[in-house]
């Protein structure tokens, strides 16, 4: 077997399935918000701004009772990082209730390629042949689930504006890779969430609108479940090899499309499933290529 043995562990793998359930939670739950179910829809910076302040409340305490030590931050990594989440994570709330979800999702899969592209510039990684294949196989679904000449024009827009929310959290996950090098994660958490609610709070002076009880209970609901997320995310990478685990976290495409109709009765259609098909596809392949390369070298040394 090539993967390394420690790869395989059971919990590294039910931390990721939960991670992809909660993050799926977090889009329907900002779905409701941004439907009229509960009330006047909320803007989607009032909902990422909900995520930040109650996200933030919590990793709050945490860190006051469990006396947790922070080391010297770099907050201009922190403040980039967090901006990009932001942003990356506004545009998705909103593409949840504008375009299909399944379709939100999809497109957001895509941030993967986009931290290889900016980790060639930034960490000054190599990318072979099969990464950009990769980049290829993904970038096709995403054109597809844009939807040009399917008589879906109403959606385009924010099709090709949750491909830059999707680059943004492309650029957060590689400056997250540049930040676990040097500080812990609570720091880490505790920092986002703080300039994430910093930079939330800047917008919805303009786009307040004051929460139904009910609006309030899921603004305090999706800030929790993103902390779960994120816990369980860091949980499953500690145990496990990420590039082995990282793939798991495509189920959140399957949760989605579950609660999706489950809530809304909402079905995907041929489009979205295909799209979203070939960039599940061509993320695995990226992910996986190291691997096949090791493969590939093992075989030709014991000829």
């Amino acid at each position: 077997m090539f993967f390394p043995k420690t790869t395989f562990t059971i919990s590294s793998i039910i931390f990721m399935i939960f991670a992809s359930m909660f993050i799926a939670s977090t889009t329907i739950i900002a779905k409701m918000l941004g439907s009229k179910e509960f009330g006047e829809p909320l803007n989607v910076f009032q909902i990422s701004h909900s995520r930040f302040l109650f996200a933030f409340l919590i990793i709050l305490i945490i860190s006051i009772t469990r006396n947790i030590k922070f080391s010297s931050p770099n907050f201009k990594l922190h403040f980039l990082r967090s901006f990009s989440g932001w942003l990356g994570v506004s545009i998705l709330f909103g593409a949840s209730s504008m375009i299909p979800i399944s379709d939100a999702i999809a497109i957001n899969f895509t941030n993967p390629i986009f931290a290889m592209l900016i980790a060639v510039f930034i960490l000054k990684e190599r990318v072979g042949t099969l990464g950009w294949i990769a980049v290829l196989i993904t970038f096709s679904g995403a054109i597809l689930l844009i939807r040009p000449d399917f008589n879906y024009s109403s959606y385009e827009p924010m099709a090709l504006i949750s491909i830059l929310g999707a680059i943004a959290l492309g650029l957060e996950a590689t400056l997250i890779k540049l930040l676990t090098k040097v500080e812990n994660t609570i720091q880490i958490l505790l920092l986002n969430n703080s300039f994430g609610l910093l930079i939330s709070s800047i917008p919805i002076i303009y786009f307040w609108e004051t929460p139904t009880m009910y609006q309030l209970s899921l603004c305090f609901l999706i800030g929790t479940i993103m902390i779960c997320a994120q816990f369980c995310f860091l949980k499953a990478i500690r145990y496990s090899n990420v590039s082995f685990i990282v793939p798991f976290f495509y189920n959140t495409l399957i949760f989605v499309t579950i609660f999706d109709y489950l809530i809304f009765n909402t079905i995907p259609d041929k489009i979205s499933a295909i799209g979203s098909f070939i960039i599940v596809f061509g993320v695995l392949v990226l992910y996986w290529k190291k691997y096949i390369l090791i493969m590939l070298d093992k075989i030709s040394n014991r000829k």
